[in-house]
């Protein structure tokens, strides 16, 4: 039985490679954005506050209900007050903010921080 073999140096092969991983990397970056959302949807049924760490421009524009804009910037004053038992989701455009500000709130002492990731994802997988 003869071996398969790609030759990855024919440009039509590696174009295909390319998009066969791009294609995998897609559909496991959607199944985790997710998969985070639904863990905060389920948190906030549960009684967590809902932060929303975009600016006051952005917050402006649009905005889940429920949300407390807390611009990133000023996050460590704004919860400076909050119980560090609160359960917290936060959010933001994309999710790198939210993931900055989880870390923030832990060195803050906050002991159940989730991410949410960005405001699409979370509107898009609301209950």
């Amino acid at each position: 039985m003869e071996r398969l073999s790609l030759d990855t140096n024919t440009p039509i092969k590696f174009s295909i490679l390319a998009l066969i991983a791009l294609i995998i990397g897609v559909f496991s970056l959607t199944a985790t954005a997710s998969k985070r959302s639904d863990v905060a949807w389920q948190a906030l049924n549960n009684g967590a506050m809902l932060i929303d760490v975009r600016t006051a421009q952005e917050f402006k524009s649009g905005y889940l209900d429920e949300a407390i804009n807390m611009p990133l910037s000023s996050l460590n004053k704004l919860a400076n007050p909050l119980d560090r038992n609160t359960s917290i989701v936060v959010y933001c455009r994309s999710g790198s903010r939210a993931s900055h500000a989880k870390r923030q709130l832990y060195d803050m002492g906050f002991v159940n921080v989730i991410n949410g990731g960005g405001l699409e994802e979370m509107q898009a997988s609301k209950p």
